[in-house]
C-alpha cells in the first residue's frame, strides 16, 4: 500500500481531479505520482528504482477505466489529454526539483507509452461494459 506524504498540487481535467503527491511505496522507496480523484493508486508515477535512475510507470488498469467511462467527443478528449499532459509535465518538473534532484529522469512526454495511451484515450471505442467496473469518473 502506498503512503501519500505530501500533496504538491491538483487540477481538474474534464470530470477527473488529479492530485500530485510525493509518496512512499510498499518498499519505502520515494515516488511522485498523479492520483485520479484522490484514489489509492496513481495513474502515472515516477519511482527511484535503481541508484539515481528514476523510472516512469503507467497504471493501465486506471487508464482503461477512464477511457471506458469517458463520454466526451474525440475533440474534447484531445483537449483534455493536452491539459493532462501540460499538468503532468509541470508536475514532473516539480518532482525533479523537489524529490529527484541530481537523478537521471525519464520524462513522460518522451516515452512510447505516452503516445500509446494518448491514442487509446482519444480514440477509445467502448465495448459493452461491466457493471462491476470500478467508478473512477463521475459524469
Amino acid at each position: 500500500m502506498l503512503s501519500k506524504n505530501i500533496l504538491v498540487d491538483s487540477s481538474v481535467i474534464g470530470t477527473v481531479k488529479f492530485y500530485a503527491y510525493v509518496f512512499n511505496d510498499e518498499s519505502g522507496r520515494v515516488g511522485f505520482g498523479l492520483f485520479p480523484n484522490d484514489g489509492p493508486e496513481p495513474i502515472v508515477y515516477l519511482l527511484n528504482v535503481q541508484g539515481s535512475r528514476i523510472k516512469i510507470f503507467f497504471n493501465e488498469r486506471i487508464i482503461l477505466l477512464i477511457c471506458q467511462q469517458s463520454r466526451f467527443s474525440t475533440n474534447e478528449r484531445r483537449n483534455f489529454f493536452r491539459e493532462f499532459l501540460d499538468f503532468a509535465t509541470s508536475m514532473e518538473k516539480k518532482a525533479a526539483r523537489l524529490v529527484f534532484r541530481d537523478n537521471k529522469m525519464t520524462y513522460m512526454a518522451d516515452t512510447r507509452e505516452m503516445i500509446k495511451y494518448k491514442r487509446l484515450y482519444i480514440h477509445y471505442k467502448s465495448p459493452v461494459s461491466s457493471k462491476d467496473d470500478m467508478k473512477v469518473v463521475s459524469n
